[in-house]
């Protein structure tokens, strides 16, 4: 990262920007009902530097819901990965998460800005609350602007930087999901995926240091001034918005029909696996959602990991895997990205559907002895999970709906969220029909994009295409 010179001139200018928006920040009125009805949306400028990152927000929040809400409250990921948070992994991850020893990033909350009672940053929960002068009505939006600075940690998790890549996932205050007129949020888990939000607009705007180069969200525009350059990205839709910059590796870009493919990487096949994925999965479930596709092939802890529009491929793996897990990450962008889900309490609900789109990529590609394989693999982990709890006495709890606290290990986790939940859609194949299934997908897809889809939604599309089909899967997924 690039020294920024006049650090502190930039961020008193900042702070005289901030407050000119809040004295002119609109009172709150409802929308025009013959308008779109405008979404969340959120514009961010970093500035980045040796010794941290100065940021700036602004949070245009329309309330769609049916709900009057009296407060807004965002989730401070990044303050997972402070010192006064626990690790934001698994002791058996540790070793892998921080190769260079144990580190711990910053989140420094500077300050809130716009027409509201009052803010509240909560360093132990990583929560801050904004509490409204009044209520706000469905359809009624407000401005709330954030000033703060973040250093990430040395760390090959999602949030921080190594010798290859800094990776901005994560930094920023984001409103937690609402569900039923309630802002949804829980302890960081050290197990599974702990992020869940709804869609929205974004544009972030960032200094590129020296030498450097880049993937983001969206589509961007590069432009230059005293020397520096700055990129500008733009996403619309998505559930969270990544960034990922490298001293080391360089940028691809190509066109796929109509989808921008950006690649950060060496392995530039990611790119043709991407393009094949794209054709499979719109097919079987529907149309691709986004303009843009951005990949990144970096080191990273796990195999891989599904951001807004962006997927991340850990470099290390080999050449098949690298297959397998680009095509699991973009399964993603069907379901999480357009098709959202609470992953904190059913992270079996796309996970389990990623895993299966994963078998049909390689089926649709006429290499069906490997998507075969892959089946036969999860039936196999998933039997010995089952067989080692018999033998040490601890007969498996295998329902997959629950709390990420609620699973003792990644390898509880992985063995019922990717294995058990893999399984349950081959048999749903099975019992339905491969096209009667595929009918039901699709119909998920169609009636739920840029949506949070809950489980019963998921259950009607299934009923949809064929009377009675939830009630099967229902036993999979409650009973143990």
């Amino acid at each position: 990262m690039k020294n920024i010179k006049n650090f502190n001139v930039r961020i008193i200018l900042i702070f005289i920007c901030i407050l000119l928006c809040a004295l002119c920040a609109l009172p709150l009125v409802s929308c025009d009902k013959e308008q779109p009805q405008k979404g969340t949306s959120y514009e961010i400028w970093l500035d980045i530097g040796e010794d941290g990152i100065a940021c700036t927000q602004r949070v245009n929040f329309v309330n769609t819901s049916e709900y009057i809400l009296d407060e807004l409250i965002f989730n401070v990921y990044a303050g997972a990965y402070s010192q006064t948070s626990p690790l934001p992994c698994t002791p058996q991850e540790e070793a892998d998460a921080y190769p260079n020893g144990v580190s711990f990033g910053k989140f420094e909350f500077k300050g809130a800005y716009g027409d509201f009672q009052s803010c509240l940053y909560d360093a132990l929960s990583n929560l801050i609350t904004v509490n409204l002068f009044s209520p706000l009505l469905p359809s009624q939006e407000i401005a709330v602007d954030f000033v703060y600075s973040i250093t990430p940690p040395n760390t090959n998790l999602r949030y921080g930087f190594n010798d290859v890549c800094l990776s901005l996932t994560g930094f920023y205050p984001q409103l937690c999901a609402l569900v039923e007129g309630e802002w949804f949020f829980r302890e960081f888990s050290q197990i599974g995926d702990p992020y869940f939000s709804d869609t929205a607009d974004y544009e972030v705007t960032f200094n590129l240091p020296n030498g450097c180069d880049y993937v983001a969200s969206g589509l961007s525009q590069v432009s230059s001034a005293d020397g520096e350059t700055f990129v500008t990205s733009k996403a619309n839709n998505i559930r969270d918005f990544a960034l990922i910059i490298s001293p080391v590796l360089s940028r691809t870009e190509t066109e796929y029909k109509g989808v921008e493919i950006s690649y950060l990487g060496s392995d530039t096949q990611v790119i043709e696996y991407a393009k094949r994925a794209i054709d499979v999965f719109s097919e079987r479930f529907g149309e691709y959602a986004y303009d843009s596709l951005a990949l990144a092939s970096v080191p990273f802890v796990a195999g891989g990991m599904e951001y807004g529009a962006l997927c991340v491929v850990n470099e290390q793996l080999d050449a098949i895997d690298i297959e397998s897990v680009t095509a699991h990450e973009i399964a993603h962008q069907w379901w999480y990205g357009a098709v959202g889900s609470n992953n904190l309490t059913d992270a079996w609900q796309d996970e389990g559907l990623a895993e299966y789109s994963t078998y049909l990529y390689f089926y649709d590609t006429d290499r069906r002895e490997l998507a075969q394989t892959i089946l036969d693999s999860a039936y196999n982990q998933y039997s010995r999970f089952v067989e080692l709890g018999q033998k040490v006495g601890e007969p498996v709890k295998g329902m997959l709906a629950g709390e990420l606290s609620s699973f003792a290990s990644n390898y509880h986790y992985t063995n019922l969220t990717y294995n058990k939940a893999f399984i349950m859609w081959d048999a749903a194949k099975m019992i339905m029909g491969e096209e009667a299934l595929q009918s039901a997908l699709k119909h998920y897809y169609k009636l739920n994009r840029f949506a949070i889809a809950s489980t019963n939604d998921l259950y009607a599309s299934l009923d949809n295409a064929k009377k009675g089909s939830s009630a099967l899967l229902k036993n999979w997924i409650l009973n143990c």
